[in-house]
């Protein structure tokens, strides 16, 4: 039986649902993992359509939070797990990686065709004599767009944090780029934002809790760390008004602004490998063309403001 398994992340959909099923996977054999950042030759752009280029995450920024949120799934799960993190050097091919992290499975999610794909048209990974296993992905129409639109909702979330960090950071310098009003039109979309992506997560929740009590530690846990973040943005506030004493305040900024990021990316990560996989085990597809028509009206709500900043 398979003892170490390999799981690269780029935080696409198909990632997120594959990341969940080999997590769950390494509980059941009781296996550790390792994650590491998919080969840029195995993924596209990052770019989220859907928020202002401005607020896109550097690769090093968003590799980290990749590979934050994939631990704090792991953990959840009570599974091991260690990141293999490419550092100064380029990323070694996923077969090398594996060898050099004494791994005996590679689990990965199907690419889109492209060069070198297999006969069904996904991208073929090379395994280079070590096992592959292709995480089959839920493709009910309802569940894609549901979850589509959350997993949209993390990234936009996550992207303002990624620029108000930056924000904060450049702030400091003695030629800034960014200035405090940058960081209030930051702030006030993430206001904008959190409770759109609240209410979701909590009808999300709300379904779940009617079809099965398996989850329920978890959305309990879950909900208080939502009272714990919401304290934490609450406290960020004063910090981000005081436009007079920017400088004095702004390495207290970036520290808050921190520790909201590591604890918004550690919540996602506990939702993506706990609380999907149930979700999709669960949940009906009444419960999902409800949610899928839910989150669309929500969606089309947004859409005249998405690109404010």
């Amino acid at each position: 039986m398979y003892r170490h398994l390999l799981v690269p992340v780029d935080g696409a959909d198909a990632s997120i649902e594959a990341l969940g099923q080999a997590v769950e996977f390494a509980q059941s054999i009781g296996a550790r993992i390792t994650f590491c950042p998919l080969p840029a030759a195995l993924t596209g752009s990052r770019l989220d359509a859907g928020v202002d280029r401005d607020a896109q995450p550097a690769d090093g920024e968003m590799t980290r939070e990749l590979l934050v949120r994939a631990e704090a799934a792991a953990r959840a799960q009570g599974v091991p797990c260690s990141l293999a993190t490419p550092g100064a050097n380029a990323p070694l091919p996923l077969a090398a990686l594996a060898h050099a992290q004494g791994c005996d499975l590679i689990c990965v999610a199907p690419r889109p065709a492209a060069a070198g794909t297999s006969a069904d048209g996904t991208t073929t990974v090379d395994g280079g004599g070590i096992a592959v296993l292709v995480c089959a992905i839920d493709s009910r129409p309802a569940v894609v767009r549901a979850i589509g639109i959350l997993l949209a909702g993390q990234r936009a979330i996550s992207a303002h944090l990624h620029a108000a960090l930056r924000a904060a950071r450049v702030s400091r310098g003695t030629n800034p780029q960014y200035e405090p009003t940058t960081l209030h039109a930051l702030a006030s979309r993430l206001n904008e934002l959190k409770p759109k992506q609240n209410a979701m997560t909590e009808a999300l929740f709300a379904r779940l809790r009617e079809r099965t009590s398996a989850v329920d530690a978890e959305l309990d846990e879950l909900g208080r760390q939502h009272q714990r973040a919401m304290q934490m943005f609450d406290e960020l506030g004063p910090l981000i008004a005081s436009n007079d004493e920017f400088a004095a305040t702004a390495v207290r900024l970036e520290e808050g602004l921190r520790a909201c990021a590591q604890f918004t990316w550690e919540n996602m990560g506990r939702k993506e490998g706990v609380v999907l996989p149930a979700a999709r085990r669960y949940l009906s597809d009444t419960d999902w063309n409800a949610l899928a028509q839910a989150f669309g009206a929500g969606c089309a709500d947004e859409q005249p403001n998405t690109r404010t900043l």
